[in-house]
């Protein structure tokens, strides 16, 4: 039986988890990363919400975290965007409303390529996310002129797995969902484990993630569409082509 790790944060991890097991695998939970609330960004949030045109959610963690604060607070005239099929359909789920998302790829990159981002001249856009990230959208957003907002509601706070049963029972494939969770998993795994870490097999939403393992050695990386049916499909596919 094929053994898989996944990696996200356990509030994100169960419908991973019971994908994996549904396709017959022994599927684990391996952490590197959890949520942590940040009390002063959810306090912020209801303002910052009710003087925006615009809420872009950068992850299912700041729609999950974000939401139920604002879930009251009378957002029907606010345009809803964030990026991923599975992102959208969660947050078009609990408000009730459409939102504005990418269809081909699921980043900054494939968002600002939408006809509906080509003038938001004017526009008051609150990008609602982790603490740090990419500024590159809200960067193309200011240079067409809208005015952008940040909402920094949670952080993400280094854990340690279980490295005793990793060595003890190596995984046949890990699901790894950032470049942060890359950096993660090779810093923390130390330089004893870099040459298991770099034949291992992983599973990415992102070829951007891809990169950054093929920086760091890794040279077996199957790279799918970012929802968790895609990341079991990709990793069936390629145990299916192995010998």
């Amino acid at each position: 039986m094929k053994r898989v790790l996944a990696t996200r944060p356990l509030a994100q991890c169960a419908g991973l988890l019971q994908k994996l097991c549904d396709a017959g695998w022994q599927a684990a939970h391996f952490p590197l990363l959890e949520i942590e609330p940040l009390p002063d960004g959810m306090a912020e949030l209801p303002a910052l919400a009710a003087g925006a045109d615009v809420l872009f959610w950068v992850s299912p963690t700041a729609i999950d975290i974000g939401w139920p604060v604002l879930a009251d607070a009378g957002l029907g005239g606010k345009r809803l965007v964030c990026v991923g099929a599975s992102s959208a359909r969660r947050l078009a789920s609990l408000s009730g409303q459409t939102v504005l998302h990418p269809s081909a790829g699921s980043d900054s990159e494939a968002l600002l390529a939408l006809p509906e981002l080509a003038e938001v001249a004017g526009q008051r856009w609150l990008i609602i996310r982790g603490q740090g990230g990419r500024a590159l959208l809200s960067d193309a957003l200011a240079a067409r002129g809208a005015k952008v907002g940040l909402a920094e509601i949670y952080r993400r706070v280094a854990v340690s797995p279980d490295w005793a049963a990793f060595d003890a029972e190596p995984p046949d494939a890990i699901v790894l969902t950032s470049g942060e969770m890359v950096e993660q998993l090779f810093r923390l795994a130390g330089p004893s484990r870099t040459g298991a870490l770099q034949c291992q097999l992983y599973c990415v939403p992102h070829p951007r993630i891809a990169e950054r393992l093929a920086a760091f050695g890794a040279t077996r990386v199957v790279t799918t569409q970012a929802d968790d049916a895609a990341l079991v499909a990709g990793l069936k596919e390629w145990f299916l082509r192995q010998p």
